[in-house]
């Protein structure tokens, strides 16, 4: 009988713990991982050896049942030369910045219809300071270390894989 009574005993403090360390009426938070794809469009480049493009990306999708923001980092970009490119590869350097946020700055070889998967440091991906209304801006910068680009209408797409907390 005395080892029920302490069993049960047990049991209920158990649970006033369990049940002590609960919020009342706080925010429901919740973790959302999606991709978003930019289209950065080159055009009228043809005799240049680089380039600069600006854009944002839609990310109210992360939001939809939730009302706001408490975390967001970008976790990888994807970089994709798509088929209208009149070469096989850019060879060079690219740097892809989210806001005032470099995510990477580094040479790479982009070849058409291929993808190229690049991991943002953990100290680079935090993008909560610079999302407005919903929406991340993007800079795309690339020079080519092999000579002029020789097309004036060609796609880059630049998908972005992104974390985010909302409540």
């Amino acid at each position: 009988m005395k080892k029920f009574n302490l069993m049960r005993i047990g049991i209920l403090l158990f649970a006033l713990l369990a049940f002590s360390n609960c919020e009342e009426n706080g925010a429901i938070q919740f973790v959302i991982v999606d991709e978003f794809t930019t289209s950065v469009n080159i055009k009228g480049l043809a005799a240049e050896s680089s380039f600069t493009e600006n854009s944002s990306t839609n990310i109210a999708d992360l939001l939809e049942g939730a009302a706001t923001f408490v975390e967001a980092d970008i976790e990888s970009v994807t970089l994709e030369l798509q088929d209208d490119f009149d070469g096989t590869s850019i060879n060079g350097n690219m740097n892809v910045t989210v806001g005032s946020i470099v995510l990477f700055d580094q040479d790479v070889t982009l070849t058409k219809g291929g993808s190229l998967v690049i991991q943002v440091p953990v100290n680079a991906s935090n993008i909560l300071s610079v999302i407005s209304a919903n929406a991340v801006p993007v800079s795309v910068t690339g020079t080519s270390t092999s000579g002029i680009l020789g097309d004036d209408d060609f796609t880059i797409d630049v998908l972005f894989k992104i974390r985010a907390t909302v409540e």
